[in-house]
């Protein structure tokens, strides 16, 4: 029996914020800062021009900061009031009640999934709820780290996941391996980092599958999906696909229906939007039965990607490559079910996933001049069309955007005044500060925490991808009721 330990989603999540204020809300109040100052500095000034006032040293600090800072505070203080005020009167009316209703306007020809549990593994968190108090709390970012370094001997920034490292974990796969007739496999550091990260999030979600099987007859096929690193050699690939179903398979789903895929075999690089497009329900006829686990993991963290992203000139670096990658870590997954299995589950923490979208720029986001959301706004109203919901019903927006400013530029832009309603310090979360580059994990941990939010909001949450320099990606979180 495999003694992998596993992190159950607590029953009641609770919302949070993200990590920081955008550039443009900071800029914003330095501005009005700044003009409270000189209007005052000015006025006063201009007294005692006027007057031939020779003031003192206790009456210059008085004017000139004390002045200002008091008129800053009233403005602060009585904001504060109006909203305490607003929020109190609010109270009587829950916040789902107050948005336009979701599930009563589904579109039947609209394929949709139903999210049945979750699971992640990042270096700020074992669980979508741990990850978003990290994010709450401003503490899900990257840091210096004490053992990776640069070309000059300096620490670099990166994101590293305490749950990677399991000796006990990693002896007890060379021994199921070597029982399976591969003895001598060489991972090296970085691949165990994410195989071990993956099989908690495998072993998580295994022991939720099994409230979709049925009572008695035959189960449903539990199509198992792996969106492995791309550079991993075929014998890693393979070794760790076999593992991955077996950490599935101890939990009670027979093996004898269950099919496993590593999807970053097929042609070119997997993305999880792919993935689930290949899952959703066809519309004609009876949908098909479907239960599914798409698990995603990959590791930067060692000094082998630290040393092959600087000569590459893609190591995130404060003075010569601002815009370059911070290695990072992580694993994420989703299970899986079509909606007629999913209300036969007793839980009130299911959501809609669905639409899905994938769509390429022409050119690389590198190189344009400027950011442009051209392509997330089709993409945004497209869902908007075939989820059959307003843009002003989406309460949320989580991405996978991390430090670059072009990306950021992006997302808002999106933001506003396409969303309007979210507010850029509140309702919009970057996931890439935390997770660092790892591939197609920091899309995987979106779409996992959107599940968290859209049940803590009771909203709809829009999941965005723009890390990639050529892929967009967008899909919709909404409650099921």
């Amino acid at each position: 029996m495999t003694t992998i330990s596993t992190t159950p989603a607590s029953a009641t999540p609770a919302p949070a914020t993200p990590s920081a204020r955008p550039f443009g809300t900071w800029l914003k109040y330095g501005a009005v800062t700044l003009t409270t100052f000189v209007v005052c500095w000015t006025l006063v000034v201009g007294y005692w021009n006027a007057t031939g006032r020779n003031p003192g040293t206790g009456e210059l600090a008085l004017a000139l900061l004390a002045l200002p800072a008091a008129l800053l505070l009233g403005v602060w203080g009585a904001r504060k009031l109006a909203i305490a005020k607003e929020a109190s009167s609010a109270v009587a009316t829950p916040r789902a009640a107050m948005l336009p209703a979701v599930a009563g306007v589904i579109d039947a020809s609209t394929p949709l999934l139903a999210i049945i549990a979750t699971a992640v593994r990042s270096p700020y968190g074992a669980s979508t709820e741990e990850l978003a108090d990290a994010i709450a709390n401003n503490e899900a970012r990257a840091d210096l780290d004490k053992e990776l370094v640069d070309d000059h001997g300096f620490p670099v920034m990166a994101a590293r996941s305490e749950d990677a490292h399991d000796e006990a974990l990693q002896d007890e796969i060379v021994e199921w391996l070597s029982g399976q007739g591969i003895p001598h496999l060489h991972l090296d550091e970085e691949q165990w980092r994410a195989l071990i990260l993956a099989s908690g999030v495998a072993a998580e979600l295994a022991s939720r599958a099994t409230d979709l099987l049925p009572p008695e007859g035959k189960p449903p096929v539990l199509q198992l999906k792996l969106i492995l690193p791309g550079d991993w050699s075929l014998e890693v690939r393979s070794a760790a696909t076999s593992w991955l179903r077996h950490v599935v398979g101890q939990y009670g789903w027979p093996a004898a229906a269950m099919t496993t895929t590593d999807v970053s075999e097929q042609d070119g690089p997997a993305s999880p939007t792919a993935v689930l497009l290949q899952l959703m329900p066809r519309m004609e006829g009876n949908p098909a039965p479907l239960v599914a686990v798409v698990i995603a993991c990959a590791s930067q963290i060692g000094q082998e990607s630290v040393d092959r992203l600087a000569a590459q000139s893609l190591l995130f670096t404060s003075a010569d490559h601002a815009n370059g990658q911070v290695p990072g870590e992580g694993a994420a997954g989703l299970l899986l079910s079509d909606l007629q299995r999913a209300q036969s589950v007793d839980d009130g923490n299911l959501a809609l996933l669905g639409p899905v979208l994938e769509r390429r720029l022409a050119s690389s986001a590198d190189d344009a001049r400027r950011a442009d959301a051209t392509l997330l706004t089709e993409m945004t109203q497209q869902i908007g069309k075939s989820a059959s919901i307003e843009t002003s019903q989406i309460d949320m927006i989580v991405a996978d955007t991390a430090h670059r400013v072009s990306r950021v530029l992006e997302l808002m832009a999106l933001a506003s005044p396409v969303i309007e309603q979210v507010d850029a310090a509140d309702d919009i979360v970057r996931i890439g500060l935390g997770s660092g580059s790892c591939g197609a994990v920091p899309f995987m941990t979106v779409l996992a925490l959107a599940q968290h939010y859209t049940c803590a909001r009771q909203a709809p949450v829009l999941c965005i991808s723009n890390e990639d320099p050529y892929l967009r990606c967008a899909a919709l979180v909404r409650p099921m009721h």
